[in-house]
Order: structure tokens, then C-alpha cells, then sequence
């Protein structure tokens, strides 16, 4: 006889009665739901990016109209999309907890550091400069530590996951990965699609069609082709299924072409992570018939590098002068600089304007070995200031601001300095980010000792491909498209890919 509480019906405790293969199950298309819904979601925004002034209009005049419109706002809210993924997770998180999923003595360290992660940053966020921002994060970002939590649930749900359901949720990632790659292929070709990122003020005159993905950022798209070109190459590589290999093979190929067409420091480092790995693992015994693959993927990045290269005079491009305009030479030039001021002060408002008249802090935009010191050095002071707690998630530009308290009259200040373990701990304080940095070694070195004993291909894919994060974090930043993919990977990767 079915279990039941309070003397309730069967259907109505399906909790009670959820046998542990199917809550698993049901947890891996949570984890694939929420990419669909983030993926819907930032589609919609892009598509209807010229017309956010009129569904806003349509609001205001009410009537069925005004519904229909209110309904696409909500829609291509990432934000909002984000949420109901995240608060599915968290449903199947506790349902994994009360079935007792996870083995006390293996789960209590992760739980642990986890639970003091997410502690830390509520006692942040509710003595943060505004507190509202702290915990949902400011309007178009969703950095808050509401997503915080979100990202703790789909590390839970995907530590309980067996083999045969991470090899699926291996797939949709990569699918959802490739599904940005298409996006990007027409933000950079004739037919081009709507782009923050195609007129790079203020070096530029015409535009230079970097993609973005539906990543948000040039700089958080490197990061998502990263960890999923690790994940990729390793398993076009060792996987025994012909199928599979074929699959992840073309998947690696196109990641390493866009990675160098983001034209970004992340871009640039992850391209090498990726590269150097499919390698050193064609090398090592095991690989399963290695030239085709890697000679696919090294002729993809080629291409993506050379076309990097010709971009600018196939558009264009040419540089802004007071005396005459100046034709943009072919070559590679990192965007960096532009990245960020276009991604903070021109589509959120979340950053003063560039000027190189600031007396505060002069650098040159165009030299990433100037930006980014520029931008690590603010971080580093605001750290100084706030040591323990840090500013509070999403908090972040408050500390900076000097002539006002509107962030746009403050000249050069940025909400983010494109380093994830710097505005961690900016944002949450240094004890934070001590505990996020064990729970990420924890978690990987538990994926390390479960590969080294069951030898699962897909184990050692998701190590790398949480590893890939990591690196480019140093030159990356994090965004809601792009981070609960890595949550998942490092969830997997601490659950070790089990046998069924």
C-alpha cells in the first residue's frame, strides 16, 4: 500500500511515493527546462529590443493590448524566466532532501560550505548600500543573492544525478550552447540580428558585429564557449558511441570558431584552454581515433581567427579622429575596453560614462593591459573598505560613486571588474569567497577521484568543463544566462557521475 500524509490521497502525495529514478529523472528536465526558458527568453528580448518603448506604451493605455504586452515584457524578462527554473530547482532540491537522496558522510562538507555561502550573502545584502538590489539584483542583470540560491538548488538537484540522465542533461547543454551559436552566426553576418555589440563606442565609426550569443555579453558568451568546448572536446574524444562523438565533435568546432570572433581576453584564454586540452587528451591513451576531431576543431578555430582578423575591413570599421577619418588596418584587436562600457553604461545604465579627461583614473579603452589593471585596482580598493561582507550583491557600483548618485554622471566606474573571484568578493565579502573557492575545489576533486575509479568519460568532460569556467572567471563575468550552467557542471562533477 502507497504511502501517504495526513490521510490524503496517493495522487495528492506523489512526493511520498516518488521512487528515487524518477525524482532524478524529473531533476534532470528541470535543469533542461530552465535553458529552455532562458533561451526563449533572451531570444524574445533581442527580437523585440526596438520595440521595448512601445509594449511599455501599450501598459500604460491598458485593454487587452496592454495584457498581451504586459505578458511579452514578462516573457522576455530573463530575469523573471530565470526565477521559475530556479524555483523548480529549489522544489526538487528539497524533495531530494527529504528522500534522503545524498549519502549523509559525502554530502555534509559541500551542504556545509553552501550553506555558508548563501548566509554570508543575505547578511551582505541586508546591510548592503539597497538592500532591494542586494537580494533580486538591479533590473536587466539579476545578480542578487535570490540567484544565488537558485544556483545552490541546480547544484543540488545535478549531485544526485545517476550516468544515464547526466549524459542526457550533457546534451542539452551542449545543445543550448549551440543554440547560442546560432543566434551569433547572424549577429555576424550580412543578415544580422539585433546585436548591443555591433558599434563599438567609443573606437570605432562602423561596426565590428561581435557576437553576444544570447549570453548577454561578448565576454559571458567566451565563458559559456569555453566550458562547453572542454566539456565537447573531451567527449568527441572518449566517448565509445559513434553518434555521440559526432555530435560533440561539431559541437567543439563551432565554439572554438566564435571564440576568437568575441574578440575579448576571455575569448583569447579560453580559446587556448580548449585547444591545449583536446591536445593533451588526443594524446593520452584512450582517445578514440583523435586526428579527425582535432584537426576539425584546430581548422574551425583557424577560420573563426582570420575572419576575426578581416572583420573590420570587410565593414568598414575605421578609427574616430578629430583631423580625418582613419581606415581601420586588418587585424585581431581585443574589444575589451568597449565590452565593458557598452555593457554597463549604454545597455543598463549600471556604469558612468568612459572619458579620458577623468582625473580620477586615466587608461587607454583600447588596451585590455590598461583596462583591466584599471578596473582590478577599483576592485581591490573597494574590497579594502569592505572586507568582510563586501557591498552587497549587485551592490557593487554604489561604493564607487563620487559626484552623485546617479551612476551615469560618474565618469569611469564599472559594476563589474570582470574578474568573478574580485567582485565576489567585493560584493560578499573575502570569507565568502574562501568558501566558494573550497566548494569549487571540493567539488572538482571529488569529479577527479570518481573519474579515476570509473573511468566514465562524461566525469572527466564535466570536470573540465567547470574548470573552464573558473579560468576565464579571471577575465569573465558572471551573468544569468551563462552561470547556472556551470552550477550544474560543478553539481555533476561533485556527484562524481554515478552508476545506476
Amino acid at each position: 500500500m502507497a504511502k501517504t500524509l495526513f490521510h490524503s490521497s496517493e495522487r495528492s502525495n506523489f512526493i511520498v511515493n516518488l521512487k528515487p529514478e524518477r525524482l532524478r529523472q524529473l531533476s534532470g528536465r528541470v535543469c533542461m527546462l530552465a535553458m529552455i526558458l532562458l533561451t526563449g527568453s533572451m531570444l524574445l528580448a533581442e527580437l523585440t529590443r526596438d520595440v521595448y518603448g512601445s509594449l511599455s506604451e501599450a501598459i500604460s493605455d491598458g485593454g487587452t493590448r496592454g495584457v498581451l504586452a504586459y505578458l511579452v515584457l514578462i516573457l522576455r524578462s530573463v530575469s523573471s524566466m530565470f526565477a521559475v527554473g530556479g524555483v523548480l530547482a529549489l522544489i526538487f532540491a528539497f524533495i531530494a532532501l527529504i528522500k534522503k537522496q545524498f549519502d549523509p558522510k559525502r554530502a555534509a562538507l559541500p551542504a556545509a560550505l553552501l550553506c555558508g555561502i548563501l548566509i554570508l550573502g543575505y547578511i551582505s545584502a541586508l546591510l548592503s548600500f539597497d538592500t532591494t538590489v542586494a537580494l533580486i539584483g538591479m533590473e536587466g542583470r539579476g545578480r542578487g543573492v535570490l540567484a544565488l540560491l537558485f544556483y545552490g538548488a541546480f547544484f543540488v538537484i545535478c549531485s544526485q544525478l545517476h550516468r544515464k540522465e547526466a549524459e542526457k542533461l550533457g546534451l542539452w547543454i551542449t545543445g543550448y550552447g549551440l543554440a547560442q551559436c546560432l543566434f551569433a552566426l547572424f549577429q555576424i553576418l550580412p543578415i544580422r540580428l539585433p546585436s548591443s555589440y555591433d558599434h563599438m563606442f567609443p573606437r570605432l565609426l562602423v561596426d565590428v558585429y561581435l557576437p553576444s550569443g544570447l549570453s548577454s555579453n561578448p565576454a559571458a558568451f567566451a565563458m559559456l564557449l569555453t566550458m562547453l568546448g572542454m566539456l565537447a572536446v573531451c567527449m568527441a574524444l572518449y566517448s565509445r558511441e559513434k553518434k555521440c562523438r559526432l555530435y560533440y565533435t561539431i559541437a567543439a568546432a563551432v565554439f572554438l570558431f566564435f571564440l576568437p570572433r568575441t574578440q575579448c581576453l576571455a575569448g583569447l584564454v579560453g580559446l587556448g584552454a580548449v585547444l591545449v586540452t583536446g591536445l593533451v587528451l588526443g594524446l593520452r591513451k584512450g582517445a578514440c581515433k583523435p586526428v579527425k576531431p582535432l584537426a576539425a576543431m584546430v581548422l574551425c578555430a583557424g577560420i573563426g581567427f582570420g575572419t576575426a582578423c578581416a572583420a573590420p575591413l570587410l565593414n568598414g570599421s575605421k578609427f574616430l579622429s578629430s583631423d580625418a577619418d582613419t581606415p581601420l588596418s586588418a587585424g585581431y584587436h581585443l574589444q575589451d575596453g568597449s565590452i565593458v562600457f557598452l555593457d554597463g553604461a549604454y545597455r543598463n545604465d549600471v556604469c558612468g560614462q568612459y572619458s579620458r579627461q577623468d582625473a580620477q583614473g586615466k587608461f587607454d579603452l583600447e588596451q585590455p593591459l590598461s583596462i583591466y589593471p584599471y578596473m582590478w585596482k577599483q576592485a581591490a580598493q573597494t574590497i579594502a573598505k569592505y572586507p568582510l561582507l563586501g557591498t552587497g550583491a549587485d551592490n557593487y557600483i554604489y561604493a564607487q560613486l563620487r559626484s552623485s548618485y546617479t551612476i551615469i554622471q560618474n565618469l569611469n566606474i564599472v559594476d563589474d571588474p570582470y574578474n568573478d573571484y574580485l567582485y565576489q568578493a567585493a560584493t560578499r565579502g573575502i570569507p565568502a569567497l574562501l568558501l566558494y573557492l573550497a566548494l569549487a575545489a571540493v567539488s572538482l576533486l571529488r569529479g577527479a577521484k570518481a573519474y579515476r575509479k570509473g573511468k566514465a568519460p562524461l566525469g572527466l568532460a564535466v570536470l573540465l568543463g567547470a574548470g573552464g569556467y573558473l579560468l576565464t572567471a579571471v577575465c569573465g563575468i558572471s551573468a544569468l544566462p551563462v552561470t547556472p550552467v556551470f552550477w550544474m557542471l560543478l553539481g555533476l562533477s561533485c556527484g562524481g557521475v554515478q552508476e545506476d
